[in-house]
């Protein structure tokens, strides 16, 4: 049974620098607002992305975009000063910005589950849980879907161009923030 944590409870973790995170696999699932975000953090076009750091795969005619990786580890995994890290920490994916916290689902607000392949928990002082970003991830997430949803269902939309309008329309909104 996974380890879980309850809303108002605290919870013992120290990241431990150790990168498990970023080199267990599969690869983290992305939001239209992920991708954004990391567009607007590496300067470029959302589009630049494609193929070299974000790939997509379409299950059920839902397209799932999700970060590349090189042999089981994260495509911005790097070393800094010898130790693991994230070149694009300040524009992390909201399931990066979680771990090692994993939502139960996107409405689920108030328990989360625990990695059990992260070192850091149970080490270092009491924390609180970043419920903050569990609720703006479970924002995003279904705003993602829904939009998804309607392009494909309601108006028809071929599922990868269905997630170019609605990462279009997301990083327009986000850039006029």
């Amino acid at each position: 049974m996974p380890r879980e944590v309850v809303k108002g409870a605290k919870f013992s973790f120290k990241c431990q620098r150790s990168g498990v995170c970023c080199s267990s696999g599969p690869n983290v699932t992305l939001t239209s607002y992920d991708i954004c975000r990391i567009a607007k953090y590496m300067n470029v076009d959302w589009r630049e992305l494609v193929g070299k750091y974000v790939n997509a795969v379409v299950a059920d005619h839902i397209p799932v975009p999700f970060l590349r990786g090189e042999r089981d580890r994260c495509v911005f995994l790097v070393k800094v000063n010898g130790l693991p890290s994230c070149s694009i920490y300040p524009a992390r994916p909201m399931r990066c910005r979680l771990f090692p916290f994993i939502p139960y689902g996107p409405k689920v607000l108030d328990k989360m589950y625990v990695s059990s392949i992260c070192p850091g928990v149970g080490k270092g002082g009491e924390i609180d849980p970043p419920w903050g970003d569990l609720e703006k991830y479970s924002e995003e997430v279904s705003d993602h879907y829904r939009r998804l949803y309607d392009f494909i269902f309601n108006k028809g939309y071929e599922p990868i161009k269905a997630l170019e309008e609605v990462t279009d329309t997301v990083c327009k909104e986000i850039s006029e923030l």
